[in-house]
Parts: structure tokens; sequence; C-alpha cells
């Protein structure tokens, strides 16, 4: 009504203000002057310029945030090379999921130190999906062959078992993350190697996004190549590891709780 009122209120306003100074309003008990009442007028039309203005502005700063976040994302792509080391922190990454949370690797290791924040997603609705290799002694022989361990020997005895042990633990601390109540959680296990880990955050919405460790022969994964991938400047590259990632997944086995 009052947007109405602006846009009558200047081809007619001498009008408005003549005829209203031959009048003289009355209520009981309260007397309003024709001053008083043209004041009212142009204070309720200057509200509703300023409260119109607030809104065009904030629809204004809206568009300019999703602007800001396409291109930062756009800014993140063309697949990065880094060292892990150089990356943002995992659980400030884990922290980003708003609705999907899929998260795979040999180990895990680096993840089981996220466990609060793993949790609060869940509990926030996020559905998680978390995937490990199953540890065999088989499994840990062969990453032996392959990986180089900051700390000891995988083809040693020892250094096998101690692995191995630590394998178990991941999982049985992963596995418990089951009974937090809010979203959706699956833990599985992978009978066979895999050669890249995945955290993809939010698969299937517009700002969707994929970190891929790459394992490579005879390097420490600290210092192997760490690929950041965005599903629309780097669709080919994108669809090529999110196909691996399912494969991964369609072939791995739930841990029962």
């Amino acid at each position: 009504m009052f947007r109405t009122l602006q846009r009558i209120i200047p081809p007619v306003i001498v009008l408005i203000l003549a005829t209203l100074g031959a009048l003289q309003i009355e209520l009981p008990g309260v007397e309003y002057s024709d001053s008083q009442l043209i004041s009212a007028m142009l204070a309720l039309i200057a509200i509703d310029a300023f409260v119109d203005r607030v809104d065009s502005s904030r629809s204004v700063e809206r568009e300019l945030g999703r602007i800001h976040r396409r291109l930062a994302v756009a800014d993140s792509s063309g697949i990065r090379f880094s060292q892990r080391i150089e990356q943002e922190k995992i659980a400030d990454l884990i922290g980003s999921a708003r609705k999907r949370l899929w998260i795979a690797g040999p180990s895990n290791d680096g993840i089981v130190q996220c466990l609060d924040e793993i949790k609060d997603r869940i509990e926030h609705g996020v559905h998680v999906r978390m995937l490990m290799v199953d540890p065999t002694d088989e499994l840990i022989e062969w990453y032996g062959r392959h990986s180089v361990a900051p700390t000891y020997r995988l083809t040693d005895p020892a250094g096998s078992a101690r692995a191995r042990l630590r394998l178990e633990d991941n999982r049985d601390r992963l596995a418990e993350l089951g009974d937090v109540a809010g979203g959706t959680y699956e833990l599985r296990v992978l009978e066979r190697m895999m050669w890249f880990g995945f955290i993809v955050i939010d698969a299937g919405e517009r700002d969707q996004r994929m970190d891929v460790q790459v394992y490579m022969y005879k390097k420490s994964a600290d210092a192997s190549p760490l690929l950041r991938l965005n599903s629309e400047s780097d669709a080919k590259w994108w669809q090529t590891f999110l196909e691996q990632y399912e494969t991964y997944w369609s072939e791995a086995r739930s841990v029962p709780r």
C-alpha cells in the first residue's frame, strides 16, 4: 500500500496538503491537527522507503555472496598439486560438510584424530560414509612393499604386527560412530589396496568439492601430491575420481556394529 502511495504522492502532494488543511480529525479524548496528520503520513512513506531500500540491499548482498562463493570455488580448481601437510586442517574440512561427508583411506590415521568433528556432523544430520582397508596380514604385506611408513617398516614382522593393531584400533574407533544419532553413518572395509584417499564434501550439491590423496610408490603419504578438484572446472577429472571412489565403496563390505 505504501509503495503505491509513494508512486502517486508526487503528482498530488499539493492537493493532499490543501485538502488536509481544511480537516480536523477528532477521536474521543484525542485531537490531531492537519500538520500532525501530514507529518505522520510523510513519516510512514519515509519508513516504507527505508525498508524497501534495506530489502534491496540485502538482496544484493545475498547475490554478491553467492557470486563470491562460486568464484572462491573456481579459484581453488585447476588440479593443484601440493603436499598434504600444506592443506587446510582436516578438521576444518570435515566441519564444512553440510549434507554429505565421504571419507576413504587405507588407514584413516588422520581421520581418527577428528572423531569429535565427525560426530558433530552426524548429529547435524550429515550423511557420513567411512571407508578403510581390511587390516589383514596379506594387505599389510602388500602395503609394506609399496609404501614408506614414517616410523617403522611394514615388511618387518614387528612393524607388520604394530600396523595391524593400529588399523584394527582405527576400525573399532570409527565403528563406534555408528552409535551417534542424527544423520546416517556407514563404515566399510575394502579387501583391496587403495591407491587414492578421498574426502568428498557435499557430493551432488552446488558447492561440492573433493580432495584426492595420491599414494605413490616408495614415497611417504605426507610428501605425495594432493589433488583438489572442482566439479565444474575439473569436470572430467572430478567424474573420473568420483567413479573410482564409488568402485571402492561398492566392492567394500560393511562392518557390523
